[in-house]
């Protein structure tokens, strides 16, 4: 080890480098083209509020909607009224029913297909069936939507 003057003759042979950074530390951005501050910790930064973007469809004016005469439709369900009772049958065997009033509507489409069909039963079979054989109901084409209510009772 070397110590006292030897050691601080050899340290000032060393070449010495001088490495000299800047050094800025403050929360202001440089100044830019217009020699204006930037942003500042300060004082709040103003955004515009973003534009809300709706997911759901365009509204559609709803489309009048139409009831077909009563004897119009009797005759539609007389004429399927076996299929009715096949369904009613099966239901019988399958859930163990005595009996049922059972609601149904369709709606129709402006040909006459049917185009939605709801039931307040409580078989699911039952309603499965009859939603298969109101489907197939020969109903006429009304113009415009329509609606039908068709009240089944079964013993």
């Amino acid at each position: 080890m070397l110590f006292g003057a030897e050691a601080r003759a050899r340290l000032a042979a060393l070449p010495v480098v001088a490495l000299v950074l800047p050094w800025r530390c403050n929360l202001l951005a440089p100044p830019q083209d217009g020699g204006s501050a930037g942003p500042s910790a300060v004082v709040a930064k103003q955004e515009a509020p973003p534009q809300r973007v709706s997911t759901a469809p365009p509204a559609v004016a709803p489309a009048r909607t139409v009831t077909l005469p009563e004897e119009v439709v009797l005759k539609a369900v007389s004429a399927a009224q076996p299929a009715f009772l096949r369904c009613w049958a099966r239901a019988q065997r399958i859930d163990g029913l005595a009996s049922a009033k059972v609601r149904l509507h369709l709606e129709l489409d402006a040909r006459g297909k049917v185009t939605s069909i709801q039931s307040d039963s409580e078989s699911p079979n039952l309603s499965s069936c009859l939603a298969v054989v109101a489907r197939q109901l020969a109903l006429p084409a009304p113009g415009q939507p329509a609606v039908v209510d068709v009240p089944l009772m079964f013993r």
